[in-house]
């Protein structure tokens, strides 16, 4: 199977050496020529393990048949929609975004075969040719239009877990809901995962925000048990939240495509999302 990789951030890169590693043949597209050429001299390192991955900035070297694996962040994402109109037009794309304000792009893109993917991974980028693998995790898949078959190579891969769901919106909302709950707390209080447990007044914090988004969303209680969402920060407790990562290395944050999404999904006022919401853009503006 071939893939072309699009983005070499966190998720990129640790995507990219999976599949290499699984004995897949890869592609990594990247936004600047400077990253390409330092992957294509030293390899990405994965926790001390070097995958030689061709980098590449030019789109008409991908496969005809490869799987194009969309892994920049939303903020990226419409230099890559602009790509994808006029290029790869036969190939089957796979979007793997946080949030889900990039599904009002798709319906106006000419590939006939789209999935949402979501990376239950923990990644971290050390630097333009380095990734930790901070946490194991598998890749879940959905259709978002086309044919489902087309997408279940994807379940066969050897040593990369993999689910595919029937239900393309419980699955993206699932995972922007949990984003929703960890990734602006530890992004405003500048804490680690496990820290939204110990800390009782962080705790305190997270629990009232499920209760707030119980209110507007009572299918939470069966799509995201409290307990799955403490589960989670147990088993991620010494993790940076993306968010977290992008306020530290001074990037934009996630802001709109998780908080705002959820604060305008919503039938009823997100007090104190909405709150969280505007202090992490008022510091984002700094």
């Amino acid at each position: 199977m071939n893939f072309a990789v699009i983005g070499a951030g966190a998720v990129g890169m640790l995507t990219a050496s999976l599949l290499k590693e699984a004995g897949c043949g890869v592609q990594l597209i990247t936004r600047r020529p400077e990253q390409a050429k330092q992957i294509n001299a030293k390899g990405i390192d994965l926790d001390g393990k070097i995958q030689f991955i061709d980098a590449y900035t030019e789109w008409d070297r991908i496969p005809a048949n490869a799987f194009i694996m969309v892994a920049v962040k939303y903020g990226h994402l419409p230099e890559v929609i602009k790509k994808l109109k006029s290029n790869c037009l036969d190939n089957p794309v796979v979007f793997m975004q946080n949030g889900m304000m990039h599904l009002d792009s798709i319906p106006n893109l000419p590939q006939k075969n789209i999935a949402a993917g979501i990376v239950e991974h923990g990644a971290l980028k050390v630097n333009e040719t380095r990734v930790k693998h901070t946490g194991k995790g598998l890749f879940k898949f959905a259709l978002l239009s086309g044919d489902e078959k087309r997408f279940l190579p994807l379940l066969n891969i050897n040593g990369v877990k993999a689910e595919w769901h029937p239900d393309a919106d419980k699955m993206l909302f699932r995972k922007v809901l949990l984003n929703t709950m960890i990734n602006p707390l530890t992004a405003l209080l500048s804490i680690k995962n496990g820290e939204l447990l110990s800390n009782p007044h962080a705790y305190e914090l997270l629990k009232n925000i499920y209760t707030e988004l119980y209110a507007a969303f009572p299918e939470i209680e069966s799509l995201l048990p409290f307990e799955q969402v403490t589960a989670l920060c147990a088993s991620t407790a010494e993790n940076t939240s993306s968010m977290l990562a992008d306020k530290l290395a001074g990037r934009p944050l996630e802001l709109d495509t998780i908080l705002l999404y959820t604060i305008r999904r919503s039938p009823y006022t997100l007090p104190i999302l909405q709150t969280f919401y505007h202090l992490l853009k008022a510091a984002e503006k700094e």
